[in-house]
């Protein structure tokens, strides 16, 4: 189930209201990964606080919408059913949220003159509606809740789609609608599916029913997947993204914004233990307006926010410690991390979480991470308006499970030496870093390791391929006048990209030799079968959201492909091109359909 809400960087240096300070170095490994129950009730006071200070009445609200196309009729029973369903996801989150410490917090949904959760009908215009079609339903729907008075761009719609086939005869099921949320903490929509047999009252329904997606599986099942899917997605609606479990908190089943909607009541059947809301989330959603009958006035503005003195260490056990100060317009009551896996989008994600003193310290460590991975660690400043900042970070864990902090050490505490090479002065950056390292031998080494690559910098497109000595045992591509180029953004560049940030970067690191490739994008070399291998990486630039296929093809036959290539470390090739006339280096759209597809061919050298 996909997430559409986006993480914003923000770096403006201003100083934020008083708080109080916890450390979580003290206490057994699991509670440094999560903040104390003192921690909860000085996060809880502070945005009572924030509320008090300016208060207005809450904006917040989950609208409920029934969508039906106009040739079928609603779906037996749906105006109980679905309030049924909604009761059923307002106590979860409100338990929950209890649970973690922010007690008399209720989901405001938009009720009837009678108290009732309002289920406001839709009849679709057409009668064709698919798994895409989320954007075309909202489009039919807006317009009915205009007429009512109601602000979409105000609200947080949970959208049932009558676009269930049910045949109770043959006793199969499967949907056609979409299924999927995103939003912010002031609006957001959650599309859902519908069905005559999807009803709280059914969770323990042995009867045997075929699904089109899961196989075949009990009534109960299916009602814990599909229900789990309306109270997950409007997680999303809710601005949640996804995350799992840490292995200290799998006592307690599966994360809501995991997995968990699959796991949902799954104890009412004796077959598991059933979701929860991670304490991360609790944090996140104790500031939302839909859980406040009070917010404070900012709730309508963004922080600019500052993560001064950031530091990344190998922790006990294996674990990655952040400690930094948050500085922001508006106060943070929580600091929470993400430490997420590439590969899997952010389902596999892990959580940390800390409550930052009256100085703005944070200080807070993740559990152990698998081995032999990559990821994005993203800090997320939780604000007293709801609101969230975030600052990214690359790591990487090796064989054995230690943490990798290299990159995120240029990143941090080699930024200078970085910007110098921005700049184009290999001399500066040489000299910054022996001032920034100092006796440090491993800071002193991983500046040096980027550094290597640019004193030996060779000059782009400079040689025509039948000019190359037959002496030269290597080359890098990018010095090779290709003999046509294009891309899909700006112009062709080499050895840097056409933009301010100009250095070529992969999963945080920085390289001198690459070529710059925005899908759509094709480079074509002569060869004339004079080279025996190419190898190199290719991935997305820095880390720009974007999706893109890869291929290296030589005299029309594929060679090599890299598919739906995300941000992070990107994909190795090591190809033989003995007998390549011609060679090809494609990028295209990943199938995401967005902007961002900042393709880059890093490294790319050509031997004999």
């Amino acid at each position: 189930m996909k997430s559409f809400s986006m993480l914003a960087v923000l770096a403006i240096s201003l100083v934020f209201a008083p708080s109080t300070r916890t450390c979580l170095a003290d206490g057994p490994p699991a509670v440094r990964m999560q903040a104390s129950a003192s921690s909860v009730a000085t996060a809880r006071k502070r945005i009572a606080q924030a509320i008090k200070v300016d208060p207005i009445e809450s904006p917040g609200r989950v609208v409920v919408v029934y969508f039906t196309p106009r040739d079928r009729q609603p779906a037996a029973n749906h105006t109980a059913r679905i309030r049924r369903i909604v009761e059923e996801t307002a106590k979860f989150y409100e338990s929950e949220l209890k649970r973690h410490g922010f007690p008399n917090r209720s989901m405001h949904t938009l009720r009837n003159e009678r108290g009732q959760i309002d289920i406001i009908d839709v009849v679709g215009e057409q009668t064709d509606y698919d798994k895409p079609d989320g954007q075309k339903i909202s489009d039919e729907v807006i317009p009915v809740l205009r007429q009512r008075g109601i602000d979409a761009d105000a609200s947080v719609l949970l959208l049932f789609c009558n676009l269930m086939d049910y045949d109770p005869v043959a006793s199969k099921i499967s949907h056609h609608s979409p299924y999927y949320g995103g939003g912010s903490h002031l609006s957001g929509t959650a599309w859902q599916c519908d069905s005559e047999i999807l009803d709280t009252r059914r969770f323990r329904d042995p009867t045997p029913i075929r699904d089109g997606e899961y196989g075949r599986i009990t009534i109960g099942r299916h009602n814990s997947i599909f229900i789990g899917g309306v109270i997950h997605e409007l997680g999303h609606a809710l601005s949640l993204p996804h995350c799992r479990q840490r292995v200290d908190e799998a006592e307690r089943g599966t994360a809501l914004m995991g997995s968990g909607n699959r796991t949902y009541a799954q104890q009412l059947r004796g077959e598991g233990k059933g979701t929860f809301i991670t304490q991360t989330h609790a944090f996140r959603l104790a500031a939302h307006p839909v859980f406040n009958r009070q917010v404070a006035r900012s709730i309508y503005d963004r922080p600019a926010t500052d993560f001064h003195a950031l530091r990344l260490s190998v922790g006990p056990e294996q674990s990655i410690q952040i400690d930094g100060r948050v500085n922001s317009t508006i106060p943070s009551h929580a600091v929470v991390a993400y430490c997420d896996p590439d590969g899997g989008g952010d389902y596999d994600a892990t959580t940390a979480t800390s409550v930052p003193g009256t100085d703005g310290k944070f200080s807070m460590r993740s559990g152990p991470l698998r081995p032999k991975t990559s990821g994005e660690l993203r800090i997320v400043s939780c604000h007293v308006n709801g609101t969230t900042s975030t600052r990214s970070l690359r790591y990487s864990i090796n064989a054995d499970g230690t943490p990798d902090l290299s990159i995120a050490k240029l990143e941090l505490e080699l930024k200078p030496v970085i910007d110098q090479l921005q700049a184009g002065s290999v001399e500066n950056a040489t000299q910054l870093l022996r001032e920034i390292a100092g006796s440090d031998d491993e800071l002193a080494s991983i500046g040096q390791r980027v550094l290597e690559r640019f004193q030996n910098l060779e000059q782009a497109i400079s040689i025509d391929s039948d000019q190359i000595p037959t002496t030269t045992k290597s080359i890098w591509l990018s010095t090779i006048r290709p003999q046509s180029a294009e891309v899909g953004w700006l112009r062709p560049t080499y050895n840097s990209v056409p933009d301010r940030k100009r250095l070529l970067s992969l999963g945080g690191d920085y390289f001198a030799h690459g070529i710059y490739a925005h899908a759509p994008a094709k480079h074509i070399y002569k060869l004339d079968g004079n080279w025996k291998r190419l190898r190199g990486r290719s991935g997305i630039q820095g880390n720009l959201f974007g999706q893109v296929d890869f291929e290296i093809v030589g005299d029309g036959k594929s060679l090599w492909k890299a598919t739906r290539v995300t941000a992070g470390q990107g994909s190795a090739f090591d190809i033989d091109v003995s007998k390549v006339q011609t060679l090809t280096l494609k990028v295209t759209d990943g199938g995401n359909g967005r902007g961002g597809d900042w393709g880059i061919w890093v490294e790319p050298l050509l031997t004999r």
